[in-house]
């Protein structure tokens, strides 16, 4: 299971800022109370909206639904009026993602949403860190290299909702070499065969094009799809 990144954000702009908060609790302990809601509200969404993107991968569309339905519940009565669109734009999309009918469909609107999180981080000016995750060592069974590719998606979602461009090239590139010996580990014929060497070709296709992309729109849209053909290789291997 994949360890979820802590959100840690310093707004601009009066509503919040980061702060030293024993400086500000003796000074402006409302400002203080505000910030800490805040920040906690920022990590629940995004470890939602994280849970969204694991759970899509892993062909788990009614758990997908569920985190989106959190990220919907959430309070945001008291945002200032400046960030409101934004709050509401994320909310729209948890809104498509919760209403979603298939896994397809499900995908690039998790992108959508992973995007949308990104252009409130751009426009609030907030500061998103992960912690570090060394890439998982190398191995010649499904379960490890199941890992590196867990890891190396995890790292471009990451550089799409951050956004940051280092996690999206280092994610991309560790995704064009991970090895994936299933086909060795399945039937050597029949039309099932096929499904999955087209999806692993797919996604090292998919992300050799992600590691020469910058802008965040194309990014978000290569991403649905990359999503998508997890899915549906997860879906496969699982049905069988």
């Amino acid at each position: 299971m994949r360890r979820f990144a802590f959100l840690l954000v310093a707004w601009s702009g009066l509503d919040a800022c980061h702060i030293d908060e024993g400086a500000v609790a003796l000074n402006r302990p409302d400002l203080a109370r505000a910030t800490l809601v805040e920040q906690r509200r920022m990590h629940a969404r995004f470890d939602a909206a994280t849970r969204i993107e694991h759970a899509i991968a892993f062909s788990d569309l009614e758990r997908a639904r569920t985190e989106a339905g959190n990220i919907i519940g959430l309070d945001v009565s008291n945002v200032s009026l400046t960030w409101q669109p934004y709050f509401d734009s994320l909310r729209d999309a948890a809104q498509q993602v919760e209403s979603s009918r298939s896994l397809g469909e499900a995908a690039r609107l998790t992108a959508t949403l992973g995007q949308r999180c990104a252009n409130c981080h751009l426009a609030i000016a907030a500061r998103v860190e992960f912690p570090a995750e060394p890439r998982p060592s190398g191995g010649r069974n499904l379960a490890t290299e199941m890992k590196a590719h867990d890891w190396a998606a995890a790292q471009m979602w990451w550089g799409l909702i951050g956004p940051s461009n280092d996690h999206w090239t280092a994610g991309a590139r560790a995704l064009t070499t991970v090895p994936l010996t299933i086909i060795a580990q399945r039937p050597t014929s029949g039309s099932e065969l096929d499904v999955d060497v087209d999806d692993v070709a797919r996604v090292r296709l998919y992300a050799s094009r992600a590691t020469t992309m910058s802008d965040p729109d194309a990014r978000a849209d290569l991403f649905g799809t990359l999503l998508t053909t997890c899915a549906h290789c997860h879906t496969v291997l699982r049905d069988r």
